[in-house]
């Protein structure tokens, strides 16, 4: 599987030259009017309808058609950081810079997208354009998704550089990335006749036996989660109350974890009553797309250079988009050998050798998924 890669290869300098034009002309959080206008040409020129959607900087754009839509999310914001590099390429603008790498990460993306509007593919390509990744106020993501940027869309897939990964090398986070949470309540109904020790012995036992739901389950407790918020005896024996929440990765997880709250509490405690809050969505799958993504970087670039990393802060808001379709996120290797830069300094910056990598990363990928997952 070498096709991507190699077309990859041969639009590294177009890359090149994308990356830099935005890293001279950074714009700052719902302000990227100059950098939105540049990425809504680009997509233009390669046959994508652009819209302007989400804040007054997001863009949406559209390739194909098809019962499936693959989503293609970047970020463009700079900080408000002066640079101290010194290249042809070093920031214009005073008092601002690209200090996290957005200038790169949309450049993959447009990378991605010139190879795809290239192939000849069974269903939608969709480029999202966020602004506010580094956000005042209301998340980007938030605007982005309220502004119907995900309608219709199956599968979502982001990018972030990362300075501190070789060059040539990329990170996956293997599994769902996001928990759904869910609060729930076990209330003793009717109670008044009842001891206040023996309703108090009672009650914790309940909450001793909620805390062993995961090893109980076999599973470790990053995967699921039951924290008890509260526990209330109240002496009357009319209001009597445990409440907590539950975290989990998967609807079938979710489901077990109910079942076992209901018997805990009906075997504790025969007038116990389990209530969970309605309208709680389940956590969305994203393992499918991530085992994708992985199988895509694997034969691009080999298993040796596939890392399984762990999340980071870093994609606090592409998660947004997953709480709502599954999605999976690459961070691209682009450390600078022998001198490391520190993301969110002025002296960040990336080997650009990393680009056409992200780019074909992206673009299999999302030809993958098109096929159907």
């Amino acid at each position: 599987m070498t096709s991507t890669i190699e077309s990859a290869r041969q639009i590294q300098e177009q890359l090149v030259s994308i990356r830099r034009h935005l890293h001279i002309y950074p714009e700052l959080n719902f302000a990227e009017y100059e950098t939105s206008k540049f990425a809504a040409e680009k997509l233009t020129e390669m046959g994508f309808e652009v819209r302007a959607q989400g804040g007054n900087t997001g863009l949406v754009a559209d390739l194909g058609q098809g019962d499936i839509t693959v989503a293609i999310r970047c970020d463009m914001d700079a900080m408000p950081i002066a640079e101290l590099n010194r290249a042809v390429f070093t920031s214009q603008k005073p008092g601002v810079m690209h200090a996290c790498g957005h200038d790169a990460n949309l450049t993959c993306a447009l990378g991605a997208a010139k190879l795809l509007s290239e192939m000849d593919l069974k269903g939608r390509i969709r480029i999202i354009v966020q602004p506010g990744e580094h956000e005042s106020g209301k998340p980007g993501a938030t605007t982005m998704i309220e502004a119907g940027a995900l309608e219709g869309v199956t599968a979502i897939l982001g990018l972030h550089v990362d300075a501190t990964v070789p060059t040539n090398k990329v990170g996956i986070v293997m599994g769902a990335v996001l928990p759904s949470s869910q609060k729930f309540s076990i209330t003793f109904a009717d109670a008044s006749g009842e001891d206040v020790t023996d309703l108090s012995l009672a009650a914790s036992k309940i909450v001793c036996a909620l805390y062993q739901i995961p090893k109980s389950l076999n599973t470790s407790s990053d995967q699921v989660s039951v924290v008890v918020e509260s526990m209330q005896i109240d002496p009357a024996g009319t209001d009597s109350q445990i409440t907590g929440s539950v975290k989990t990765y998967s609807p079938e997880s979710r489901q077990q974890v109910q079942e076992q709250i209901n018997a805990i509490a009906s075997g504790g405690k025969s007038n116990a009553t389990v209530k969970f809050e309605e309208g709680a969505a389940p956590a969305v799958n994203s393992a499918p797309v991530t085992a994708i993504m992985n199988n895509a970087a694997v034969d691009l670039i080999g298993a040796a250079n596939v890392l399984s990393i762990k999340r980071k802060s870093w994609n606090y808001q592409f998660l947004l988009f997953t709480e709502h379709v599954p999605g999976s996120m690459i961070y691209l290797g682009a450390e600078i050998a022998a001198s490391r830069r520190i993301h969110q300094t002025a002296t960040f910056d990336i080997d650009e050798n990393c680009l056409f990598v992200g780019a074909a990363v992206l673009a299999e990928t999302a030809a993958r998924l098109l096929k159907g997952f």
